[in-house]
């Protein structure tokens, strides 16, 4: 063989084996496109594993995962304000239980009472209560990228999610915790607003660290009986004066029951002092689930309620909104939301 062939071949032979491997990928992508990228989503059973045993979720929603972790959802079943309050309830297990460590409220039922777990209950109301359905999809309000490792379901119950808060927070068999049935007869459910509105504050981020973009969702940290801010915008105070008396207007902004749970109350506290600051009178109004008065009993969405004080002309009149957790918190931890002076 010539020195001139083998050359030849030598550049043939290369430009044969491009010619090859283009067809061969040619053909892959033609023919086996599916099974190169169909995505290998887990069952319900991998997924819950990895959420106790690798907190996965945390691993693609960061963000989400502090705020959830911090949160009294995070906290429902070993809060030891839950725990003891809980032990008082003769029937726990079907009445209190199930809502501080549930199953997959998408597979027991949007509305209907959750089942208690008989394991991992240290978990609270976790990313799992809320999302994964039978079959290990997770449903949210938007559409996201494919992580390849769980499927994704856009849900409206999701997107306006008071009937899904309403399965913990709207049980007509447990009235003393459920905010959802008045929240229905509020202005702010009137205007369309939902419990997600208050409560999870919207907030522009990236959905995960699978996506690009920022997109509008929302806080996962249910903000309530514990911010302070949260309570500072539940009510108001406002006084008038006229005719030797003062009327104390209390005006509940919540948007359900004020308070809304069984444990807590809301305090009226009224000063009255005379023209050398001297005090002449002290009065609490305590207001709360246990009380049956008409005064005392827990206030309406949007319902302002009068509270009317002798005064003379040189008198003067304080009053204060006290919030107070439970009936054991001390009066120097109750917190101020709201005040008024006339």
């Amino acid at each position: 063989m010539t020195s001139v062939s083998i050359i030849r071949i030598a550049l043939i032979c290369p430009l044969l084996a491009l010619i090859t491997f283009c067809a061969q990928v040619e053909t892959a992508d033609e023919t086996d496109e599916e099974s190169i990228f169909e995505p290998s989503y887990l069952s319900y059973d991998d997924i819950y594993r990895d959420f106790t045993t690798k907190k996965m979720c945390k691993r693609c929603h960061p963000a989400i995962w502090r705020e959830w972790e911090r949160s009294m959802h995070a906290k429902a079943w070993e809060d030891p304000i839950y725990q003891e309050a809980a032990n008082q309830v003769a029937d726990r297990e079907k009445k209190c239980d199930p809502c501080h460590a549930p199953e997959p409220i998408l597979i027991t039922g949007i509305g209907k009472m959750p089942t208690l777990r008989t394991t991992d209950r240290e978990y609270g109301v976790s990313c799992i209560v809320c999302h994964i359905d039978a079959h290990g999809a997770m449903h949210g309000p938007h559409e996201s990228t494919n992580p390849m490792y769980h499927a994704n379901v856009t849900s409206e119950a999701h997107a306006k999610p008071t009937e899904l808060c309403a399965t913990c927070h709207g049980q007509p068999s447990v009235p003393e915790h459920n905010q959802v049935d008045s929240f229905r007869e509020s202005a702010a459910a009137e205007q369309g607003l939902t419990c997600a509105t208050c409560h999870m504050p919207a907030v522009k981020r990236r959905l995960s660290v699978h996506s690009y973009d920022n997109v509008s969702i929302r806080r996962h940290t249910w903000a309530g009986s514990r911010s302070v801010n949260k309570l500072r915008s539940a009510a108001n105070l406002k006084i008038t004066r006229a005719a030797g008396k003062a009327t104390v207007r209390l005006t509940n902004k919540a948007g359900h029951l004020l308070p809304g749970e069984a444990l807590r109350a809301i305090i009226l506290d009224t000063k009255i002092f005379d023209a050398n600051r001297e005090m002449t009178r002290h009065e609490q109004v305590f207001i709360s689930a246990a009380s049956n008065e008409p005064e005392a009993r827990r206030l309406a969405p949007d319902e302002t309620r009068e509270f009317l004080y002798p005064l003379g002309d040189t008198d003067q009149i304080e009053a204060k909104l006290l919030y107070r957790l439970i009936p054991t918190t001390p009066e120097t931890e109750w917190v101020t939301m709201a005040e008024a002076r006339q």
